[in-house]
């Protein structure tokens, strides 16, 4: 009588590690970390993820207008246990709605319920969820139990979806851990798959290299300098493409401006441009997410100290048109200056800092950052006339020169930590009328409140 071979996985759970199933469940274990991968779907499965992508958006922002309903008329707070028994519902009356995998719908209604919890955290900065626009990047969710990783060759694997089947991918880099979740976006170019990968790895309780403290001085014209002296930089388009894309926008526009006139719907030609704009700016993207990343990975790795100034990217960034009773100044030259901090990727560069520091131990330090630039890294003179241009430093009581970026990475160094800022709703929603915490009394609802056609 022959004996059974038992697998070291229960069937279903469909993780890998770099090509080995891991033994044991592991339940309640999130992803510590991701890995992001190209997909190659075919012209087929393309067009069936791309109206799942589609869907998700439309099930997000009607789960969203639901709540924002029952809140307003009723005073009553959704949950997602209730708005799971509602997909289930419109599964039933819309065949569209069923084609979408039902794992995948209610990740979509966790990711709501998950951002309203962070809104609600007082110590959490974001605010209150938002409507996902048509625009927007497609993606489609998917639990680590509804995909099966497997490993071809050496430059290729393949994943296994729900009613899709496998796609391959680019297998760039090894998993290195357990598949606890999975992603499919279009991002105007290409489809990705990204994973959120449990390694199991803990953070090391010192820094390979203890004593190593750097300043980093983000700017607008050299995008990183380091108060060692180095300075890194990186153009992101070039001339051309900057000219094609500023052709492209404003042959949007006129024919945005046109349709409104008319009263019709958006035409197949204003369609490829709008695609082509999309492509244009996802390559331009790409290229700013690698050096950052590639910046954060040699900053995290070569220092136990990582010092930037204290900045908040989101309020210097904000429009300086006003309102017609009291209308902005200098707009123009603002806008030009919000371009470049966006366009250097400064909130981006941060992230991806904290993201390292998490696997080598580096500890990301935030300074004030007034006068940094304007203050003498030798004698401590602080004066605007310091600083005679973009690139120059000269002081005026010592006489010291050096480069007005590595003189303020410098500072940065040597400048005390700043204090905790100030988090959390009383802060974000001072000026807002919306509620802070949610009800206490929770009741199901027995109908969808939102509309049924996806926007």
């Amino acid at each position: 009588m022959g004996m059974k071979h038992k697998s070291a996985v229960p069937p279903g759970t469909n993780r890998v590690i770099d090509g080995h199933e891991p033994k044991g469940r592991m339940r309640g274990v999130k992803g510590d970390t991701g890995r992001r991968y190209r997909l190659y779907p075919s012209d087929e499965q393309a067009g069936r993820l791309a109206s799942w992508g589609h869907t998700c958006r439309w099930l997000y922002n009607t789960a969203l207008g639901q709540r924002q309903f029952a809140w307003q008329q009723r005073k009553t707070t959704l949950g997602v246990t209730a708005q799971c028994a509602f997909l289930t519902e419109a599964r039933k009356d819309f065949d569209w709605v069923a084609d979408l995998p039902a794992q995948s719908g209610q990740q979509v209604l966790r990711q709501l319920d998950q951002a309203y919890r962070n809104w609600w955290n007082p110590q959490h900065p974001a605010g209150a969820p938002t409507r996902k626009r048509r625009s927007a990047r497609l993606s489609i969710p998917f639990p680590g139990q509804a995909v099966h990783v497997r490993r071809l060759n050496r430059r290729w694997g393949a994943v296994t979806l729900p009613k899709i089947g496998e796609v391959r991918f680019r297998w760039s880099r090894p998993l290195g851990g357990a598949v606890r979740n999975a992603v499919v976006s279009f991002d105007g170019v290409a489809w990705h798959i990204g994973f959120g990968i449990h390694t199991g790895v803990t953070p090391p309780e010192a820094h390979a290299r203890p004593v190593t403290v750097v300043g980093v001085d983000r700017g607008v014209k050299v995008a990183l300098a380091m108060s060692d002296g180095r300075m890194w930089n990186r153009a992101f388009t070039t001339s051309g493409q900057e000219r094609g894309l500023a052709r492209l926008k404003s042959k949007a526009g006129r024919q945005e401006t046109a349709r409104r006139k008319r009263g019709a719907k958006t035409s197949n030609r204003a369609r490829k441009v709008r695609v082509e704009i999309a492509r244009t700016e996802a390559k331009i993207r790409n290229r700013r997410r690698d050096f950052l990343m590639w910046a954060a990975n040699r900053l995290c790795r070569q220092s136990a100290t990582v010092k930037l100034e204290n900045l908040n990217t989101k309020a210097m960034t904000a429009t300086a048109k006003g309102t017609i009773e009291e209308p902005g100044t200098n707009v123009r030259q603002k806008a030009g200056l919000n371009r470049a901090i966006l366009d250097k990727g400064w909130g981006m560069f941060e992230t991806a800092l904290a993201n390292q520091a998490r696997i080598t131990g580096t500890r990301i330090v935030r300074v004030p950052a007034a006068f940094t630039s304007q203050r003498c890294s030798r004698c401590g003179n602080t004066d605007p006339n310091n600083r005679e241009s973009q690139a120059m430093f000269r002081c005026g009581s010592c006489g010291h020169q050096a480069n007005a970026d590595v003189n303020a990475a410098i500072n940065i160094r040597d400048t005390a930590e700043a204090a905790p800022p100030l988090t959390g709703r009383a802060v974000r929603d001072r000026d807002r009328k919306v509620p802070c915490r949610p009800p206490t009394q929770r009741r199901r609802r027995t109908t969808m409140e939102a509309g049924t056609s996806r926007p």
